[in-house]
Parts: C-alpha cells; sequence; structure tokens
C-alpha cells in the first residue's frame, strides 16, 4: 500500500513559485511578473484569451510540478513519478521553446524539512521537457516511469534516459537570458519563452485529444503552471 504524503503538490508549487516571483521581478523590465495557476477544465483556454487582451506583450515560463514519493524520506535519489499521455503534451509545448517548459522535482517529502529550508528551496531541480524527447514509451499498464533525481541530474526509467538538472537560479538563467544583465531585451525574451498564442493553442489542442473529457483534461493540467512576464521596458 502507498504511504500517504506528507507534502502535496499544491504546496510545493505554491511555496517554490513564491521564491521563484522575486528572482524574475528582479530581472530589468520583468517587474510585474505574476503566476498563473492553470485552472483545470475547458474554461483554461478562455481564461488566456482574456489574459492576451489584457496583457498582449506577455510570455511565459511553463512549469510542471511533480511532488517526491514519501519514501525514502529526506534522502537522494527522490523518487518521482511521471506518465506517457502528460509527458508528450508537455513535448508538444516544448518543441518551438525548449527551454520553456520544465519539469520541477523539489527534493522535500518531508514538512519539518520544507520548515527548515524556509523560504530558500535551493534544493528543487529542473530539467528541461525537451531533453526527455527520447523518453520510449512505458510499459507499464498505467504509462508510468519512474523518476530519480539525484540533484545535478535525474534518470527515468525503466529504459534509463539521464538528463541534466538544474537548481533554481540557473534554470531561471537558462530559460531567461540576461538574468545577470540589466538590458534584457523582449525580442530575447520572446525567442526563449511562450507566447500567449503558444499556450492558447497548446490547450485547445490538448482538450481536442482527450476528446473534451474534463476529467482526463484535468489529469493533463495537475501540477502545471506558468509564470507571466509581461515585459514594462
Amino acid at each position: 500500500m502507498a504511504t500517504k504524503k506528507q507534502v502535496s503538490e499544491k504546496t510545493l508549487e505554491l511555496n517554490i513559485c513564491a521564491e521563484i516571483l522575486p528572482l524574475i521581478r528582479s530581472i530589468s523590465g520583468c517587474s510585474s511578473a505574476f503566476w498563473i495557476g492553470m485552472k483545470q477544465d475547458q474554461e483554461a483556454r478562455w481564461g488566456i484569451d482574456e489574459l492576451i487582451s489584457n496583457v498582449p506583450r506577455g510570455v511565459h515560463l511553463a512549469l510542471q510540478f511533480k511532488s517526491p514519493w514519501s519514501k525514502p524520506e529526506n534522502t537522494a535519489p527522490y523518487k518521482f513519478s511521471i506518465n506517457d499521455r502528460q509527458h508528450h503534451n508537455l513535448l508538444r509545448l516544448a518543441r518551438h521553446r525548449p527551454n520553456g517548459v520544465l519539469y520541477v522535482f523539489p527534493h522535500y517529502n518531508t514538512m519539518s524539512r520544507l520548515r527548515t529550508d524556509s523560504p530558500a528551496f535551493q534544493d528543487t531541480w529542473f530539467v528541461r521537457v525537451e531533453d526527455w524527447r527520447s523518453l520510449p514509451n512505458s510499459s507499464r499498464s498505467n504509462g508510468s516511469h519512474l523518476v530519480k533525481s539525484f540533484g545535478g541530474y535525474a534518470i527515468a526509467h525503466s529504459e534509463p534516459v539521464k538528463a541534466t538538472s538544474m537548481g533554481i537560479k540557473e534554470a531561471i538563467s537558462s530559460s531567461l537570458p540576461g538574468i545577470k544583465n540589466s538590458g534584457l531585451e523582449l525580442e530575447i525574451l520572446t525567442f526563449s519563452l511562450l507566447s500567449h498564442s503558444d499556450l492558447k493553442e497548446w490547450l485547445f489542442e490538448s482538450f481536442k485529444q482527450v476528446e473534451s473529457d474534463r476529467r482526463a483534461f484535468a489529469n493533463l493540467l495537475r501540477g502545471f503552471s506558468t509564470v507571466c512576464i509581461s515585459p514594462n521596458f
């Protein structure tokens, strides 16, 4: 029987986004960045339509959060699960913007460790979804893959595919070139991150792929959020 997780995906998502936002807002021109917890139903696409109308120059860093298995506690490698349907869907989103779509693997499976490290959750690791494009389909009936995250690298099984993982600051500087410079240009952000249109089209196609099944769509979007950056230069 699986042990109930102490630390939920949503808890990790909220706390780590709270750490990421100030880092992005410290970049010249990006002080108005904000986090979007995606609606897990048909209204998600229409919500993006509304956002486009009000934030016409926004770009997105997409984050797919995963929560670690409860055991072993506070010990690397931390174990996570990803599944084929969600993974292939994320690969579609990452196809043209590989630096704009990241898995997030926080190494926190106890509340005590989360509390000890707060507010800086430095043992959180990011892997570009694109770096696991070669991952073969799972042989398991539920389509799941085991991921072992060591910090610095992660391996997806059962046919092992290794990927480099990045810490929080490295992940942001990789996705937002120029984080250490003061003259960040809109064109650079647009090249690296997702546009409103990229995200809207992906949401619409995702809903069509699951044949408008709201529950299946909710599963695709579970743990998915974006940081929206509306440059003010």
